[in-house]
């Protein structure tokens, strides 16, 4: 197969990008079949017509987050991902669809790491410190936030890790994440700023949203911002209505939903993405947008219990898809209108056959190339109530 592109140092070594060795077009075709292939395993949705996937701006260097392992190995230190199936790391500090600072960022770590002598976390017997690392980047800004996560607070040398990173050109923040559980969830609820910048502000269209660690952005900034909008443009609220955003993260479809609609709730479980969205708010100027922290099966009935009416609704939920608890909460809140965004087309069709069997039929799908390179795809999908 003939690649394309830029080449990548770490290919074929690294499983990452599992569709790299394709152009382009091939990748949007070979991703809408899967679309395809997963909503056609249901009846109530082999009438949905898939058009080509909305592709990426950028093929290569449009990825503004790493999360990567970090070992000591006998050929020295890697910051990399695990082989599929195993705890063995692949080092990709050059990874070609990462944002160019983050493999700045990345190099210049890996070395302060070295000649710091910086314990590293060992996961079998459960000794040294620094287990992973996440380089969060503002493509607007230019800036950059690395998040070091450690097996224990206790991290030494970590001052001078971090002015090693700070001469960095674009290092703008510097957080330490403890975390001390083997499990493979990278970071917990613990952060401990080590620089008085704590947070990234990124530009989605007119939005402009500030994000800490541990708050979810989506990873291709230009294509978010597409599908933001036509999400918002399906859903279509109007002027009277009233809606209300499940999932909701820091704001960035709450907002787009509300250039439009009376009221939107946004829903979220995370308390720092609850948080970043009301500084957003005000970051925005909006006035008729209300957040709510909790989980979204247990707050949507006590939300729309509070409105005089829930017109419509939209859901981000993460890739295992809405559990039946929050899917029977929309159905029992009744909203005209749904439009539901997935990363995963199996998921997805899984609960949109459920939603077609208790009113709400599927009428429109798009799906969009957040993660060029990848097998992964995104899809917009929007349902109507039809009349009992």
């Amino acid at each position: 197969m003939i690649r394309t592109g830029p080449f990548c140092p770490h290919f074929p070594n690294c499983v990452g990008c599992s569709l790299s060795g394709h152009a382009y077009g091939e990748q949007l075709r070979i991703k809408r079949e899967r679309v395809v292939e997963a909503l056609h395993r249901f009846p109530a949705l082999a009438a949905l017509e898939v058009p080509p996937v909305i592709g990426s701006p950028r093929a290569f260097g449009y990825r503004n987050q790493a999360k990567l392992v970090v070992r000591q190995a006998r050929r020295g230190l890697l910051l990399g991902i695990y082989r599929p199936g195993s705890h063995q790391v692949v080092d990709i500090r050059q990874c070609a669809v990462h944002h160019p600072l983050i493999n700045q960022v990345i190099e210049a770590l890996a070395r302060a790491v070295e000649r710091l002598r910086i314990p590293i976390c060992d996961e079998r017997d459960q000794t040294g410190v620094l287990r992973y690392v996440v380089v969060r980047v503002s493509s607007w800004t230019k800036q950059a936030q690395v998040i070091l996560v450690t097996r224990e607070r206790a991290l030494p040398q970590v001052r001078a890790l971090a002015r090693e990173l700070r001469k960095v050109r674009g290092v703008a923040s510097i957080v330490q994440n403890v975390n001390p559980d083997p499990g493979n969830v990278i970071l917990s609820p613990t952060f401990i700023p080590l620089t008085r910048e704590v947070a990234l502000v990124e530009r989605v269209g007119a939005l402009k949203l500030k994000t800490n660690a541990g708050a979810f952005l989506q990873a291709n900034i230009p294509v978010a911002r597409k599908l933001y909008e036509h999400a918002a443009n399906l859903l279509a609220p109007q002027a009277h209505e009233i809606g209300v955003d499940l999932y909701c993260g820091v704001g960035a479809l709450t907002f787009h939903l509300a250039m439009a609609a009376k009221l939107v709730i946004g829903v979220e479980e995370s308390p720092i993405a609850i948080g970043n969205a009301k500084e957003n708010t005000r970051l925005n100027g909006f006035h008729n947008v209300r957040f709510r922290c909790g989980v979204s099966a247990e707050e949507l009935p006590r939300v729309a219990r509070q409105l005089p009416s829930l017109d419509c609704l939209t859901l981000n939920p993460p890739r295992k898809g809405a559990d039946e608890q929050t899917r029977a909460a929309i159905v029992a809140a009744g909203p005209q209108r749904i439009v539901y965004i997935s990363c995963d087309p199996h998921t997805l069709a899984c609960d949109l056959d459920w939603f077609s069997t208790r009113g709400y039929d599927p009428v429109h799908v798009q799906p969009f190339d957040l993660l060029p390179q990848t097998d992964h795809v995104e899809c917009v999908v929007s349902l109507i109530r039809h009349a009992s």
